[in-house]
């Protein structure tokens, strides 16, 4: 395009010395020609336009793909910033439905187990009450950050609402999925004894489940919940007898 603006150019150059002085450039014994100069500058003028008319209209378009470019990766930004919980950096629970729907049905085409583990924070809402929401958010930040890294990367981290989350883990069994309760359990106490919240213990009760061919996302996820609800009763009475423990001494 460039090319053909300074060839326009040179030949309206050219048209332009012609019509004004003939004589000099359209010399007999060099070259002969029977158009008019006056003619010859008229095309090369409208020449000139026309390419600067190609470029004008090839700079719109490209503004054009750059708006929509600019606008696809707005478009982008905002389903990324749904996927994912601004304050624990998960998936959020309004893309439960469909992600645990597709990870059965792959389960169930290749006759490969797939387990669940719903965790719940003990003692958050002591933190929350004590010490405030910003402190609550940031131990949701360091346990999920700790359940990232406990899973791989096939697997898949929800928040499932308040203090619970929800581990999907696809080609996992019973034994797989108990490994990977420990190492949580593990690493969370190990946060807990460097960065514990004055003097509320941190540590998370989990439901593990296997999911069994035919049932939906929903009875899943309820079938988790009612085994992580089992164990948080369980570990209640034992805080409950530190908590005494420590006011009494």
């Amino acid at each position: 395009m460039r090319f053909l603006i300074v060839v326009a150019a040179a030949g309206l150059g050219a048209g332009i010395v012609s019509l004004f002085l003939p004589l000099r450039v359209w010399h007999p014994s060099v070259v002969e020609i029977r158009i008019p100069p006056q003619i010859l500058f008229v095309a090369m003028l409208v020449a000139f336009i026309l390419c600067v008319y190609l470029v004008r209209s090839e700079l719109a378009l490209r503004k054009l793909r750059i708006l929509a470019l600019q606008q696809a990766l707005a478009a982008q930004s905002e389903r990324s910033s749904g996927m994912f919980d601004s304050v624990t950096n998960v998936f959020t629970r309004g893309l439960l439905h469909d992600l645990l729907h597709r990870e059965i049905a792959r389960a169930e085409r290749n006759g490969r187990p797939l387990a669940l583990i719903m965790c719940d924070v003990n003692n958050f809402k002591q933190v929350n009450d004590r010490y405030g929401h910003l402190m609550g958010d940031e131990v949701l930040g360091q346990v999920a950050s700790i359940l990232k890294e406990c899973v791989r990367g096939s697997d898949h981290v929800v928040r499932y609402g308040g203090d619970e989350f929800l581990l999907i883990l696809p080609e996992t069994s019973h034994e797989g999925s108990r490994v990977v309760r420990e190492r949580v359990n593990e690493r969370v106490a190990e946060w807990d004894r460097g960065h514990r919240v004055g003097d509320v213990p941190i540590s998370i009760s989990m439901g593990m489940y296997l999911h069994a061919t035919g049932q939906t996302p929903e009875q899943d996820i309820a079938e988790a919940d009612a085994r992580m609800y089992l164990e948080k009763q369980a570990v209640a009475p034992r805080n409950l007898t530190a908590d005494i423990g420590r006011h009494e001494s």
